[in-house]
């Protein structure tokens, strides 16, 4: 199962858009975790430092990341990461996360990667946990915020 990152671009943009985490397929501009990919899209088109990916398994889109440098933190962050909801607990978030690292740790200013989610998202922690990011203490608009020394 091969996994990798490819640019949202006029192929592939509608597609994204209508992934979601909901069993039931409805569609929120905030899921349960994580905002839309829809949001996520504009947020990157309006704030400069932004990198939006599809992520594939094969030629099949499974998830969404958007990552980069937050100028309002003034910091190296891991935005979003969303796996479909037919596609999850199957391996995708884990192949994913690692192949984001490998790419955000190719920017020499990139010593650190933070990254934040909801204190109930006991999958999002223990993913983050096993690839080495710490607790901050610090928690943001009701979020966990972890970091990664790279």
């Amino acid at each position: 199962m091969g996994v990798l990152l490819k640019d949202i671009d006029e192929t592939n943009w509608q597609e994204c858009i209508f992934l979601t985490t909901d069993p039931e397929e409805n569609h929120y501009l905030v899921e349960k975790y994580v905002a839309s990919n829809a949001v996520s899209i504009a947020q990157s088109k309006i704030e400069k430092g932004w990198v939006t990916k599809a992520i594939y398994s094969e030629n099949i889109m499974v998830g969404f990341t958007m990552y980069g440098y937050s100028e309002q933190d003034n910091c190296f962050e891991l935005c979003r990461i969303m796996i479909d909801h037919k596609f999850q607990h199957q391996g995708y978030g884990r192949k994913a996360l690692s192949l984001i690292i490998k790419e955000m740790s190719k920017n020499k200013e990139c010593s650190e990667i933070y990254v934040s989610f909801d204190p109930e998202n006991h999958a999002a922690q223990k993913l983050y946990e096993e690839f080495g990011f710490k607790n901050t203490g610090k928690i943001v608009e009701e979020e966990i915020i972890y970091c990664m020394e790279l």
